[in-house]
């Protein structure tokens, strides 16, 4: 079993392998879950000067903000693009992650960084225990077409982006424990129960 006060628990997986829905199967009084996606979404205001100059006015919707619908494909489509924009908001996103984890461990809980980029943006280092949730591509395919509208070729060209997302964690000298998501709610919430038994 792990323990101890400053716990990090790092959470990963591909586009709709599942990960949010683990993560909302935590409970609340002993986790705390740091989501760097909807970080993503501050940064691009925090940003949003940096990002027009790279990317152009068209990113701009009628309110003001950056239109992630806009961006996302402008930046999955093309890896030098994708990389600017990393270069841009990683940094931030990664200190305010650390930094609400710090606070989390300050409230006597565990930290759990929900990221699809853990591996890239340096988290994995700060994580004592790292979950990978997958699923099969059909799988994923099916759920990012109903859930999120996408087409095929728009799934296709994400998954693609995020071909190398657990690639380097059986190396990276952390516990990875693997979720296979890829049939029922109950299913899933057992493994999460199996997970919360192993964090003590």
């Amino acid at each position: 079993m792990l323990g101890g006060n400053a716990l990090i628990v790092g959470l990963t997986g591909k586009m709709c392998a599942g990960k949010d829905a683990f993560a909302s199967l935590l409970p609340e009084d002993r986790f705390v879950v740091i989501d760097v996606d909807k970080l993503g979404h501050k940064v691009l205001e925090e940003n949003h000067g940096l990002l027009v100059e790279a990317f152009g006015s068209s990113i701009i919707s009628p309110d003001g903000t950056v239109d992630r619908k806009i961006l996302g494909p402008i930046v999955f489509s093309d890896p030098a693009k994708l990389r600017i924009l990393d270069d841009i908001t990683h940094p931030w996103m990664r200190s305010e992650a650390l930094r609400q984890a710090k606070d989390a461990e300050n409230a006597g809980k565990v930290a759990v960084i929900n990221a699809a980029l853990l591996e890239s943006m340096g988290f994995v280092d700060h994580c004592q225990l790292v979950i990978l949730v997958t699923a099969p591509l059909d799988v994923r395919m099916k759920r990012a077409m109903e859930r999120n509208g996408m087409s095929p070729g728009e799934f296709m060209k994400r998954a693609e982006a995020q071909k190398d997302i657990g690639l380097s964690l059986f190396s990276s000298g952390r516990r990875v424990i693997t979720i296979i998501n890829d049939s029922t709610k109950d299913s899933l919430s057992r493994q999460v129960e199996n997970c919360c038994g192993i964090i003590r």
